[in-house]
């Protein structure tokens, strides 16, 4: 039920400037972050997932490959996917975040994992490190513009022919065209609400990025296909 993350009012952080991605993000980490990141999980599906995502990604690389998750939240995936790689990078934008993370992730020697600033993105990582970059149930609750310099700076540390794997919100399905209204309805626009985009969307923002693409998937999620999978290759 990823969906419905946009459907719910957040409990609002304290102070100033409370509505930005960093205060958010910290605040949802103190406030159960596992049903933040993944809506209405339990432990055992929460787990599921991650293990499932894990196993999605893993058939992309090879056992040796570098690869970076934009958006780790608290290592759902990287628990599960980094006995299956070479090094597991990923990058939080909320260091109380990254701190559970590197809790649930110790004993993982092959886990690394950064706290980025806004404008940050990923420039503390070289050219043509990785392998792969993904990127799940993140993208979507970033301004399209600053999606687009992630996944931009995406490019440039990919090795040419790695492959991008990113997750975005199909506003055409019923769940995220309710998702968009929701929050419309409550004259409540958090920086953590749900952007969504359509399939032609996603396909032009490859092609302005770079990336061939080289598959997209519609999958089903409660009502319809609520989710939209592409894989990119750098050229």
């Amino acid at each position: 039920m990823k969906w419905l993350s946009a459907l719910r009012r957040a409990p609002a952080p304290p102070g100033q400037g409370s509505n930005t991605y960093k205060v958010i993000w910290n605040h949802y980490a103190r406030h159960d972050a596992k049903d933040w990141i993944f809506t209405n999980a339990t432990d055992e599906s929460f787990e599921s997932s991650g293990r499932a995502d894990a196993d999605r990604i893993a058939r992309l690389v090879e056992s040796g490959s570098v690869v970076l998750n934009i958006g780790c939240g608290i290592g759902r995936v990287e628990k599960y996917l980094a006995p299956k790689v070479g090094e597991a990078h990923a990058v939080d934008i909320s260091g109380e975040m990254i701190a559970l993370a590197r809790r649930r992730l110790e004993g993982l020697p092959n886990v690394h994992l950064r706290e980025v600033a806004l404008d940050e993105y990923l420039s503390a990582y070289p050219d043509e490190k990785f392998d792969l970059v993904f990127s799940l149930l993140v993208l979507q609750h970033m301004e399209k513009e600053h999606a687009y310099t992630y996944l931009q700076d995406a490019h440039r540390v990919l090795k040419p022919g790695g492959l991008l794997f990113v997750q975005f919100p199909n506003f055409l399905s019923p769940e995220y065209s309710e998702a968009f209204l929701e929050p419309v309805r409550q004259r409540h626009l958090s920086a953590s609400r749900v952007r969504t985009y359509t399939v032609e969307e996603a396909r032009h923002l490859m092609a302005m990025l770079g990336f061939e693409v080289r598959g997209l998937a519609l999958e089903a999620g409660g009502e319809g296909n609520a989710e939209i999978y592409v894989t990119g290759m750098r050229a």
